[in-house]
């Protein structure tokens, strides 16, 4: 009887993490830095990390927009700021941390974008 509820219990607890688990590129960071660091990779590594500079924004807004006043933003990019700019940075990131490259491309690009654009007042 007892390891029947175990079993119930840890297919209940798998059950809960799987239906929040969400879906990342299984793409590694240090393909994609490859990708970006080649002339003929530069517009999809540009439209890659303003795809997770967008989402990045509008997390927050819509998290604001739910009523969580307290909502932190992940990074804060400057509206002057171009793509080139934003690309060296995540390329030079990627560079210096040689221990994510075999990450997901998804997590590692926003990590080079939180280090490189902190926000003044943490929000």
């Amino acid at each position: 009887m007892i390891r029947r509820l175990s079993l119930i219990a840890v297919l209940a607890c798998s059950t809960f993490t799987i239906a929040h688990a969400q879906r990342l590129s299984s793409m590694q960071a240090g393909r994609f830095g490859q990708i970006c660091s080649r002339p003929a990779g530069k517009a999809v590594c540009d439209a890659y990390i303003a795809g997770v500079a967008d989402a990045g924004a509008l997390s927050r807004l819509n998290s604001k927009g739910e009523g969580d006043a307290d909502a932190v933003a992940g990074f804060c990019i400057p509206d002057s700021e171009t793509t080139d700019a934003m690309r060296n940075h995540v390329v030079s990131w990627l560079r210096a941390h040689k221990d994510v490259l075999n990450q997901p491309v998804g997590k590692s690009v926003f990590a080079a974008l939180h280090d490189s654009y902190a926000c003044g007042g943490g929000k």
